[in-house]
């Protein structure tokens, strides 16, 4: 869950998302039923790059996080997801606690809806290079 903690972190710290979704519903995992606008952030691959000893006392790790936004109309759907990629520039340093070398944009999914519910969501992934301590 490092690299979603990585991911949370700075989508809590970008204050034009801020302003359109409140802190609490940018939640690692699942977002529960009836909250919009909300977010939802979730590992989908990577893995360690590990070194032929292993012996060292920490690994790189590269994990690709999918950023889920959750909307009540179609603009509003656009305009989370827009916010949702963080603006410009590479983003690294120490991020909750871990070193982060880099989180860069990754693609953007199709755009979904349920009619039904009235949701309107689409994601982004981004790949987050971090430094995971044994």
């Amino acid at each position: 869950m490092s690299a979603v903690s990585i991911v949370r972190s700075l989508l809590l710290a970008y204050q034009p998302l801020r302003e359109l979704v409140p802190a609490d519903d940018i939640v690692a995992g699942t977002v529960p039923d009836g909250i919009l606008p909300a977010i939802g952030i979730k590992e989908v691959g990577g893995g360690e790059l590990e070194t032929v000893g292993r012996a060292e006392g920490a690994t790189l790790c590269r994990i690709r996080v999918q950023v889920t936004v959750y909307a009540k109309t179609y603009p509003e759907q656009k305009a989370l997801l827009h916010a949702a990629g963080l603006g410009r520039g590479v983003h690294s340093g120490t991020v909750d606690g871990f070193v982060v070398r880099s989180v860069l944009p990754a693609g953007i999914g199709p755009d979904l809806s349920d009619d039904d519910a009235g949701v309107y969501s689409q994601s982004r992934d981004f790949k987050v290079a971090y430094i995971q301590p044994h």
